[in-house]
């Protein structure tokens, strides 16, 4: 069989060879530019989760906030919440009420005097302090 077999030159070895590296590196090229495609992807991924957390938070604020000012509004509404507002953010009251001024009595000192010790039991004491 190698009688058939047709014998290469010298120049189109190289130029195999030069074909087959011209290949390997397309091939890591493609590659090196596949892995930087995905890199992005990841990096806009992550900024996208981000802002959509943050977005999430700042909806919930904003609908807490809502319902304490629709709660306000509904206490408005009646006489009874706007004269609680006015009392408390004016300080106003009506006429003939006043104001209740409560004095905690203070607590009488109880002297207690250490109870005395024998000479031993300072001895005691004194060696033994923790």
């Amino acid at each position: 069989m190698s009688q058939f077999k047709r014998r290469q030159t010298k120049r189109t070895e190289y130029l195999h060879l030069g074909l087959r590296g011209l290949g390997m590196l397309g091939l890591l090229l493609l590659a090196f530019v596949t892995l930087r495609a995905a890199w992005g992807m990841y990096g806009k991924l992550a900024e996208a989760t981000e802002g959509q957390e943050k977005a999430e938070a700042q909806l919930a604020n904003l609908q807490r906030q809502h319902k304490r000012v629709s709660a306000a509004v509904a206490e408005l509404q009646s006489s009874r919440g706007v004269e609680a507002e006015v009392r408390q953010r004016y300080g106003v009251a009506k006429p003939g009420e006043g104001e209740i001024q409560i004095v905690a009595v203070a607590a009488a000192e109880a002297t207690t005097t250490p109870p005395v010790l024998s000479f031993w039991a300072r001895v005691w004491h004194a060696l033994w302090v923790w």
